[in-house]
């Protein structure tokens, strides 16, 4: 536990990174180019979580310079769950062209939920799926947003 006015290296970091997040956040939205020209655009959404991201790394980075205690007992870091959510989120970055949207969601709803501790892998995979088709038939035939089907998902939906 860190007392007095020490640095807390953990939220410096993190401050840090979440403000960088942030800031390429808002320089890659400045630099696409936009058609809409109403007030709210497609730019609005990335520029509000640009923003929450740079607040919420400005209060990190001060209360890690500041030296403050946030939490009594101190956190502990679970690595391990860390470490099941990249994994997670790494495997539906490299699957999804493959696989396509539904599976490779479905994927990392099972990762996220057993690094929160859950041990039910099929009712994850059948939640994950569901939640996964039904964000697939929203964006594709809601939004006209197509997600990407893969070459698997290519086998089994005709051809638009």
């Amino acid at each position: 536990m860190t007392t007095g006015r020490s640095l807390r290296i953990g939220e410096a970091l993190l401050g840090g990174g979440l403000f960088a997040l942030g800031a390429l956040i808002a320089v890659e939205t400045m630099l696409t180019p936009s058609a809409g020209r109403g007030v709210v655009g497609p730019a609005l959404f990335p520029y509000l979580i640009a923003a929450g991201l740079m607040l919420v790394a400005l209060s990190l980075l001060r209360e890690a310079f500041a030296g403050h205690i946030a939490h009594d007992g101190g956190l502990e870091l679970n690595l391990r769950a860390v470490v099941l959510i990249a994994a997670g989120l790494a495997a539906q970055f490299l699957l999804i062209e493959y696989l396509g949207w539904i599976p490779s969601a479905a994927l990392l709803f099972v990762a996220v939920a057993r690094a929160f501790g859950n041990r039910r892998y099929l009712l994850n995979a059948v939640l994950g799926l569901v939640l996964a088709g039904g964000t697939f038939a929203v964006f594709n035939y809601g939004l006209d947003l197509n997600l990407p089907i893969g070459t698997v998902g290519e086998w089994f939906l005709p051809a638009e």
